[in-house]
């Protein structure tokens, strides 16, 4: 443990940009992630531009300490000890498992700590209350909290033979857990069936995705970190199972058929603006968790070409975007 500890301050260091310049005075703000993935990776992207673009100038006025926990928990909480033995101003947690080693690391202290792309805050036990910041002692952030309802409402109006939607999903992420045990409530009402492949961690996602070739006729994946960071595996089974595979998270959409969901980067620049309201003196006390809007529609031609699946026009008129021939059409770009 002592040795994984030394390393982790040594990556801490390197990752830290230019720390050793920085002023006496700087603020100092350790943002850690649970693993790296596009998604994850664009909160991050999104933190530090929020600050940069408020004057926050890394190796002046303020020191970025940055770390990836590699998909590990015990990895996570030493993260989270070394954050705060290098007395670290404030801590910006990048998924939920991550933001729950920060609040247990520095629980009892006055360290703010900042999550985002958490789904469910309270039952992850890092707030009380979400609307009601009063309770929450140093701990607010911002959410991901995505409609799964929703979700699998699209996947039904893809084709009225889709009626088993296979789910890739890892049980030890509370965030995933919840989501599925959502999928799980809202597709009787659809008619729909949720067939649950465990995949604990990442290199047990390709065996979970093909578990489900041959059993299912969708595939759908939430914002499961675990699957997330293998998430080719599961493109690969429904390529061989000819079934479409939509995916919660649209920076992950050249790996899927269809995405839905939020900007991640956004969901960043959201935290950052938590974060600057600390640092102008805002208590997380005061700071109610913020949630995320509008989701959007992504469609993937070129995966679904390889199914020989083709989109029904209701859902083509929908998509904020859609990748064709290796091109990104953005319909911001065309109104």
């Amino acid at each position: 443990m002592k040795r994984i500890a030394v390393l982790l301050v040594l990556g801490l260091i390197v990752l830290s940009l230019g720390a050793v310049v920085a002023s006496a005075e700087a603020v100092k703000i350790g943002i850690t992630q649970i693993v790296e993935h596009p998604a994850l990776d664009a909160v991050r992207q999104g933190v530090i531009d929020a600050l940069s673009a408020a004057g926050y100038v890394q190796g002046d006025n303020v020191t970025f300490l940055l770390a990836n926990a590699q998909g590990d928990m015990g990895t996570a909480l030493a993260i989270a000890q070394n954050f705060k033995a290098e007395g670290v101003d404030l801590v910006v947690g990048i998924a939920t498992p991550t933001a729950q080693a920060a609040a247990q690391v520095f629980e009892g202290t006055e360290t703010p700590i900042v999550f985002a792309a958490v789904t469910d805050p309270v039952s992850a036990g890092l707030v009380e209350d979400a609307t009601d910041p009063s309770g929450n002692a140093n701990i607010t952030g911002a959410s991901d909290l995505i409609d799964v309802g929703s979700d699998l409402a699209i996947l039904k109006a893809l084709s009225p033979s889709i009626k088993r939607i296979g789910m890739v999903y890892n049980p030890g992420e509370a965030n995933s857990a919840f989501l599925t045990d959502e999928a799980v409530r809202a597709s009787g009402p659809l008619g729909l069936t949720i067939v649950k492949a465990v995949a604990d961690t990442s290199a047990n996602v390709p065996m979970a995705a093909q578990s489900l070739v041959g059993r299912v006729d969708a595939i759908y994946v939430t914002t499961d970190n675990t699957v997330v960071s293998a998430i080719d595996s599961v493109l690969a089974a429904s390529k061989e199972a000819k079934v479409p595979f939509l995916m919660a998270d649209p920076t992950s959409i050249a790996s899927a058929t269809l995405a839905t969901g939020f900007d991640y980067y956004k969901q960043g620049l959201l935290a950052g603006g938590l974060v600057l309201d600390i640092l102008n003196g805002a208590r997380p006390d005061e700071i109610p968790v913020a949630f995320q809007h509008d989701p959007e529609i992504h469609l993937n031609l070129d995966a679904a070409g390889q199914i020989g699946f083709t989109f029904p026009q209701a859902i083509i008129d929908k998509a904020s975007s859609i990748l064709f021939g290796g091109i990104t059409w953005n319909r911001a770009d065309s109104e």
